[in-house]
């Protein structure tokens, strides 16, 4: 249970993104923005492992790992924008992260043998059907959109992953450190041309401050040490829970009108996550 905890609380967190987003100036590129959120998170995860002693630099590199991670930390942060501008918020979100189970349910399955049982896989489909309540309706579908959305979503696992097997010789925050710096390494060409336009005023500094330190950051190491506890496969169900907190904010702070269909979601995805969670697969293995 503190794994789940440690994940939905890590989740919690990157649901408020888009709510600081909106509270944020109309000026800040989307785009610009993630990439700027992975680089203050990281440098934050850097320097905190560096006054602890554990530098990612004092450890071995696995390269695959930290090739695999990197991807995918550059993959989720950049193709989902670039994915929800071609076919909209509601697909692209649907499709990204609605198949991030299923692909961290195929990397458990690669890695371990292990195939995912029959709680895991109900509470995967109802907690996904929750997200397709909260998603909303889409007038038009563009598939090259689909494609990248796709891209995106397997990026999440493929940074869980990566950090996981890291964890097994190195301390949570080091582990995480390296899997995010390497990723804002790849992202680096998109922070160093946007850098006027990021910054342009104590209002969206201090919007990329709070995203990089809090959605990244704090929520990454709380992910991580959810990681070092579950399978893949479970954690990433439970991140499920991120668009139901997204849309349970803009609700409360963003006034936005109370649905049947934005409820009923929220309840299925809870109701996902805990079954889920009950699968005996849950416990990370090794």
């Amino acid at each position: 249970m503190w794994g789940i905890g440690a994940v939905a609380l890590g989740t919690s967190l990157i649901g408020t993104i888009g709510t600081a987003a909106e509270l944020g100036p109309d000026s800040m590129n989307p785009v610009a923005t993630g990439a700027w959120r992975g680089l203050i998170g990281a440098s934050g995860l850097l320097v905190l492992s560096t006054l602890r002693g554990q530098a990612p630099w004092r450890y071995r590199l696995p390269v695959r790992w930290v090739v695999l991670g990197a991807v995918g930390v550059a993959v989720s942060q950049l193709l989902f924008f670039e994915a929800m501008a071609r076919t909209g918020v509601a697909v692209g979100t649907l499709v990204a992260i609605g198949i991030g189970p299923m692909a961290a349910g195929l990397i458990d399955w690669l890695a371990y043998r292990q195939l995912p049982d029959g709680r895991w896989l109900a509470g995967m489909l109802v907690a996904v059907a929750g997200v397709a309540l909260l998603s909303g309706g889409a007038a038009e579908v563009v598939w090259s959109g689909v494609a990248l959305a796709v891209l995106a979503g397997c990026g999440i696992p493929c940074q869980g992953f990566a950090a996981q097997q890291l964890l097994r010789d190195r301390p949570l925050i080091t582990s995480m450190a390296t899997v995010l710096t390497a990723g804002s390494v790849l992202m680096l060409p998109v922070t160093v041309t946007s850098v006027d336009s990021t910054f342009d005023s104590v209002a969206s500094t201090s919007t990329v401050l709070y995203l990089g330190l809090v959605t990244v950051m704090l929520a990454h190491s709380l992910w991580g040490a959810g990681l070092k506890r579950l399978s893949l496969s479970v954690a990433v169900v439970v991140g499920l829970l991120e668009p139901a907190v997204a849309a349970t904010l803009a609700m409360t702070v963003l006034s936005e009108p109370v649905t049947v269909a934005l409820v009923a979601g929220i309840c299925l995805v809870m109701i996902g996550v805990v079954v889920t969670s009950l699968s005996p697969l849950a416990a990370h293995s090794s």
